[in-house]
């Protein structure tokens, strides 16, 4: 399944001590190297990046596809 808008998902990857939750606010693809990124609006705040951020396709999971 290709990742849209409006799809809630999470991180699949333990870069994190927990498991992020949130919704794709848009997508991009890097025209250089073809990695898909979305930016998500997270449940909870990053100290880094605060709440909204781009994160690589590659480690999120689609757990409630938009309609």
């Amino acid at each position: 399944m290709k990742m849209q808008v409006g799809d809630l998902v999470r991180t699949i990857v333990g870069w994190s001590y927990k498991t992020w939750t949130g919704v794709v606010l848009e997508l991009e693809t890097n025209s250089t190297s073809g990695v898909e990124w979305a930016n998500v609006l997270w449940t909870e705040a990053s100290t880094t990046d605060g709440q909204i951020f781009w994160q690589p396709t590659s480690k999120l999971e689609v757990i409630n596809a938009s309609r």
